[in-house]
């Protein structure tokens, strides 16, 4: 595992995805060290002298591939001070600093799984999911909630995996949506399911043939991380197999 580098950053991109949710383009100054699908990184917009003291900062998952090491990407929604901070500095032009990789949160790639990703919690899927071949024998199931269809930032890409990959399925969960949610093809039948509400254990569980033998994977708020873990627990599923990346 590559050892940790400080790393100042160029911000390229800010995509707003509306309900103060963005995504964050950025390219490093120098390569990217290596690092594993699932790891994160800290990110400060202070400036930094690396003689000096690491400043205040906050964890992202990176959501970029790891093969693309000029070009950094995170996925944040402002939830409080820093955050709001961010909202307010962040642009095209703007430099930033890094450090990175850490983390452990990595998703077994010989193993059926399910991830349970809530809001942006679908960062910590995404390097993983993009790096998915046509060879990848296991099936990967993604539930994907957000709080309405829009913010489904992995939507599109989500489709194409289910087009192209025969063991992957998505279910796309909205807690409100004002218009009625998308039809699924007739190609994709079985493959890409829509529902408003939650993720809901009580409701996924008979969508899979065999419930009790995937690892699980959660990321996401805090309270959905207890629930959904939980409720895992109460089905039958040990601990080692529920495997949680926590984020505030």
């Amino acid at each position: 595992m590559s050892m940790p580098r400080k790393i100042r950053c160029r911000v390229e991109t800010v995509t707003d995805h509306g309900g103060r949710v963005y995504t964050v383009e950025m390219r490093p100054s120098i390569p990217l060290p290596s690092f594993r699908p699932g790891q994160f990184l800290h990110l400060t917009v202070d400036d930094y002298d690396p003689g000096q003291h690491w400043p205040e900062s906050r964890v992202f998952s990176i959501a970029s591939p790891p093969a693309s090491r000029d070009r950094l990407q995170i996925i944040y929604a402002v939830k409080g001070r820093y955050t709001s901070r961010m909202e307010q500095v962040l642009h095209p032009g703007v430099d930033v600093w890094v450090k990175l990789p850490y983390g452990d949160f990595v998703v077994d790639s010989s193993r059926e799984v399910v991830l349970l990703a809530g809001g942006t919690g679908i960062s910590a899927f995404t390097a993983f999911l993009g790096g998915l071949s046509d060879r990848h024998s296991q099936p990967v199931r993604l539930v994907y909630g957000a709080r309405h269809p829009g913010l489904w930032i992995y939507g599109q890409k989500a489709l194409e995996l289910a087009a192209r990959l025969p063991n992957f399925q998505v279910v796309f969960l909205a807690e409100n949506a004002p218009d009625d949610l998308p039809t699924v093809p007739a190609s994709l039948q079985g493959k890409v399911v829509y529902g408003l509400g939650r993720i809901d254990l009580e409701w996924l569980w008979p969508l899979w043939p065999e419930p009790l033998k995937p690892v699980y994977y959660l990321s996401g708020p805090p309270a959905m991380l207890k629930a959904l873990s939980d409720g895992l627990r109460a089905r039958g599923i040990p601990p080692e197999n529920v495997r949680m990346d926590a984020w505030e």
